[in-house]
């Protein structure tokens, strides 16, 4: 089974054509959407949120675990065509702690084989919750997004990585963006900087790379390119998800980035 771990986040979305909506976002409502879709067992373990996002995530398939906190994650972004948009953070919720991790979370992350860690912001799972999750001794794989991000307002990538924030770490996750603000560049180099086994780079519609420590040549993975999308909101999210998905399936990590990189293809077709 894989874990969801994640904040419940407040999205306020303005539409290319201007049409204004509030949904229910982060990592856990599109990577529960991702295995659901492809009917793989999972568990979101979520705090954050109110009555009504709860209720929108637990549509999305997936049984939900939601935690105590006083503060919600809130995302705002300017949608536009072509999939860019215009993003800041409003405001931050409440880190994940060893005490969530140890407590109220504690059965259904070691009930995991995988536990999929998606971030928002820098401090959300800070090392010492990492620390807490390694004790467990099940694969982890991080998506590096909330890495980038070190507090409110527009979002702007910026580094450099701190190896801590990764200790304990199997597979990382960054956008193009995040890996040069984080590890400096898309290079072999950059990659190993992480200091985790398995770096996926993913570029968006121009696919994926992977790097791991066994097979360290990168490999390019191409997307199927979808027009008139305009929405690609949590794609990376269903990429990590998918990929821990396949991994927890017994493929080598090279199949795996092509099972996500075309899953991702797959529902993102729906949104045209």
């Amino acid at each position: 089974m894989i874990a969801l771990l994640g904040q419940t986040v407040r999205d306020e979305i303005v539409h290319a054509d201007g049409t204004e909506e509030v949904r229910c976002g982060g990592a856990p409502v599109f990577a529960a959407s991702a295995l659901a879709s492809a009917g793989i067992r999972g568990m979101v373990v979520t705090k954050g949120g109110d009555d009504e996002l709860h209720a929108e995530l637990s549509r999305r398939g997936l049984p939900v675990l939601i935690g105590p906190a006083d503060e919600t994650f809130v995302s705002r972004l300017i949608l536009k065509e072509h999939g860019e948009r215009d993003h800041e953070l409003a405001n931050l919720g409440e880190p994940f702690t060893p005490t969530d991790v140890n407590g109220w979370a504690r059965s259904s992350l070691e009930n995991a084989a995988t536990i999929v860690v998606g971030t928002q912001w820098r401090g959300d799972v800070p090392p010492e919750t990492l620390a807490a999750l390694h004790a467990f001794g099940r694969r982890i794989v991080f998506d590096a997004q909330g890495l980038a991000r070190p507090g409110l307002g527009e979002v702007v990538p910026s580094g450099p990585l701190d190896p801590a924030w990764l200790t304990g770490v199997d597979a990382v996750k960054f956008s193009d963006e995040e890996a040069h603000a984080l590890l400096g560049d898309t290079d072999t180099a950059a990659m190993e900087r992480a200091d985790v086994p398995i770096v996926l780079i993913t570029y968006g519609e121009g696919g994926a790379d992977i790097w791991t420590r066994d097979e360290p040549d990168i490999l390019h993975i191409p997307a199927d390119r979808i027009p008139r999308l305009a929405d690609t909101v949590g794609a990376g999210d269903m990429f990590t998800a998918l990929f821990a998905a396949a991994l927890d399936q017994g493929e080598a990590p090279r199949a795996a980035a092509h099972t996500a990189t075309h899953g991702v293809a797959e529902i993102l077709r729906l949104r045209v």
